[in-house]
């Protein structure tokens, strides 16, 4: 692999110091040191994009162009790049330009999304505000410390009850969760709850769709 780096290295004719530097940092972070020897034959999928990744950055680019980086990639693998490129942005400032059908890659990393149906741009702008665009409706779920309330207030919709828990569904525009929440820990205790976006698949979804019918 370091024959890789080096060839680039003259490629680019980058300094010699400035591309040292930059393979201690981008070694450590990527944590390809022990790989630099090692074939790129050798390489499991995860090691050679860890590499790759490398290679692309060795001659500090200010613009990163990557085509589905965690496709094929164990958890472990995509959460360790996900977080590598989200350092590199936020303290590079590298501009990163991103496609990928994975969209926990862009939710986890990206400001702005573009999406795009057979040429056409369907939507452009921040995750947010799609999920404000397409649906103010949010999940929660709360465990209670014994029996969980009987009643709900208007708006609130009933997903899933057991004895001491609820899932509920509510828009986030008719009630805040800050108020149900209030409303629930006054009628019983709560030992537990979870809040949760509308998936960022299900908006998409619903984006393509409309942009179908249209």
């Amino acid at each position: 692999m370091i024959e890789s780096y080096t060839l680039l290295r003259h490629i680019y004719q980058t300094d010699a110091a400035r591309w040292n530097d930059q393979l201690s940092r981008l070694s450590e972070l990527l944590d390809v040191g022990p790989l630099l020897d090692v074939p790129v034959r050798k390489l499991s999928l995860g090691q050679r994009m860890r590499c790759e990744l490398g290679a692309a950055l060795l001659h500090s680019p200010p613009l990163l162009f990557l085509d589905e980086p965690t496709i094929g990639l164990d958890v472990v693998a995509k959460e360790a790049i996900r977080g590598f490129l989200a350092t590199e942005n936020r303290e590079r400032r590298t501009t990163i330009l991103l496609t990928t059908h994975d969209l926990s890659d862009i939710e986890r990393l990206c400001p702005r999304m573009i999406l795009i149906d057979h040429g056409r741009v369907v939507y452009d702008g921040s995750v947010e505000a799609v999920r404000r665009q397409v649906t103010a409706e949010r999940r929660l779920t709360v465990d209670f410390e014994g029996d969980a309330p009987g009643e709900l207030p208007d708006g609130v919709l009933l997903e899933e009850r057991r004895r001491s828990r609820l899932v509920l569904r509510f828009d986030r525009e008719r009630i805040p969760a800050a108020r149900l929440i209030g409303w629930l820990a006054e009628r019983a205790p709560i030992a537990d709850l979870s809040l949760e976006e509308t998936p960022i698949e299900r908006i998409v979804a619903e984006l393509y769709r409309r942009a179908a019918s249209s």
